[in-house]
């Protein structure tokens, strides 16, 4: 499902219901609730990300989980650390959420690591 944003209505969410028929509703919590068929034009439609209606009960935010652009879900990743490093973090991430810096974090580092070659695999008794 896909989610549009429009200046003319900044208020305001457009998307996709489960049945492929665009509607409008308010970008606030249980806007979903006072939905409306979008009856303007698709050009100044924006597409945004599906997780920025998350708390309007619109259907297709994705349960509030962040997902890849491919739409993968994402699941999490639990990492234990002391007081201090996590205020480390907090310090390093800023204004930005912190699990927004971890994560971009890693995938930049996890961006700039070579991957390791791939070696040959052989199957037992066989050349």
């Amino acid at each position: 499902m896909k989610l549009y944003y429009s200046a003319e209505i900044a208020d305001h969410w457009i998307g996709e219901d489960r049945h492929g028929a665009l509607v409008v509703w308010p970008a606030e919590p249980r806007g979903w609730t006072h939905r409306t068929p979008y009856t303007g034009g698709k050009r100044p439609l924006e597409e945004v990300s599906p997780a920025l209606a998350r708390g309007t009960g619109w259907p297709g935010a994705l349960g509030g989980k962040i997902r890849a652009p491919s739409g993968a879900p994402s699941k999490p990743v639990g990492v234990r650390a002391t007081d201090d490093e996590r205020a480390a973090w907090e310090r390093a991430a800023g204004e930005r959420k912190l699990s927004d810096w971890i994560r971009d974090t890693l995938n930049a580092a996890a961006a700039a690591t070579p991957s390791p070659p791939l070696r040959a695999t052989r199957s037992k008794g066989k050349p």
